[in-house]
């Protein structure tokens, strides 16, 4: 999974990358960790196989696919 096709489908479920972090457990301090999406949106970190497939899980329910 490349960023600019996590992202998109982020924003066609309606979620903000704080909403995800939280959803997928990345957390710093106890608060959710929006800069670790953003890193994988971004290409800067690559997307393990059992993220994306937490990703496609919900994001993919969400969005009606």
């Amino acid at each position: 999974m490349k960023g600019s096709e996590l992202r998109q489908m982020r924003v066609n479920a309606g979620m903000t990358q704080t909403e995800l972090a939280s959803l997928l457990g990345y957390q710093i301090k106890g608060k959710p960790n929006k800069s670790q999406i953003a890193r994988f949106e971004n290409d800067h970190q690559q997307i393990n196989p059992r993220i994306e497939a937490a990703i496609r899980f919900y994001l993919g329910e969400k969005s009606g696919e």
